[in-house]
């Protein structure tokens, strides 16, 4: 019996984690990318000597990458070494706001409710659906 096809517009990071996922769970899968190569956002612009971040800055679920590899049989650890910072970013913003997104959540509403008009209890409450959402989405695959 042939295997089932699937076929994966776009070779980003949600494309190329669709394409592993089915492929082990047995599709033959082809990836269809219009650049000249694979990552989508985590993509970099080289120009002049200097090389740009052509996407996130951020990699805040390792463990999702983790899971991939362990899922086609391979050891993450073989491939990456996660340093957990204690800063994370800062977002400057056009009205002179300036943010210091740490690891430490509770830490970070706090210092979104000492600058903003939001409270740190609302920033918990967001970050906690932000998570529910997170969930849901990748359990959905």
């Amino acid at each position: 019996m042939p295997k089932p096809k699937a076929i994966i517009i776009g070779a980003g990071i949600a494309g190329i984690a669709s394409a592993i996922r089915l492929s082990i769970k047995g599709y033959d899968v082809d990836v269809f990318e219009t650049n000249s190569k694979p990552g989508g956002k985590l993509g970099e612009i080289k120009m002049n000597g200097f090389r740009f971040d052509a996407g996130p800055s951020l990699f805040t679920m390792p463990q999702y990458v983790d899971e991939l590899f362990k899922l086609a049989g391979k050891n993450p650890e073989d491939y990456f070494k996660y340093i957990k910072l204690k800063e994370v970013c800062r977002y400057f913003y056009e009205d002179g706001l300036r943010l210091n997104a740490t690891s430490d959540l509770n830490k970070f509403a706090r210092d979104i409710e000492e600058k903003t008009n939001s409270t740190a209890a609302e920033v918990q409450r967001f970050l906690k659906k932000a998570r529910q959402f997170m969930r849901l989405h990748i359990a959905f695959f």
